[in-house]
């Protein structure tokens, strides 16, 4: 009867805790500040999102690190891209800092977020796209210094 009421709780644990990180009808907490709060849903309906997005990624991973498959369905940096918010001044937030969309759900349910140990916690932008953005704005200052001259 000892070892039943030793092992008890350990079954209570195992049963109750697959509940308690489920996300169970918790809407997302930080809508209007990402590319996927304008979305209708995910990669996968957000109920399966929220309760398998890590086995998706670990399965995901093993196609890339091991067969040498890459698609974006869902990857990891592709969840960020969408996932990641901006601050007033247009700044990418890391998208596991506090009060962010992978830290907010984390910390609620208790549970570590590795991945971004070794990954970019913001989009890494092509070297096309920042030559673009550095054009655009050498454009604006060049105009804002003609116009300046021009109405002196």
């Amino acid at each position: 009867m000892p070892l039943l009421l030793r092992i008890f709780p350990i079954i209570l644990i195992l049963i109750i805790a697959p509940k308690t990180f489920s996300h169970d009808d918790q809407t997302h907490k930080l809508v209007g500040k990402s590319k996927a709060d304008l979305l209708e849903s995910c990669v996968e309906p957000t109920e399966i999102m929220r309760k398998k997005h890590y086995e998706f990624l670990y399965h995901q991973r093993d196609l890339t690190v091991i067969d040498g498959i890459r698609t974006k369905k869902h990857s990891l940096a592709n969840c960020i891209d969408c996932h990641v918010s901006r601050d007033e001044k247009g700044a990418f937030i890391p998208i596991n800092e506090e009060g962010q969309f992978c830290y907010t759900c984390h910390i609620e349910t208790a549970t570590n977020i590795d991945c971004f140990a070794c990954h970019a916690s913001v989009p890494r932008h092509n070297k096309l796209e920042a030559k673009q953005e550095n054009t655009r704005k050498s454009i604006s200052i060049i105009a804002n210094k003609l116009e300046y001259m021009v109405n002196r």
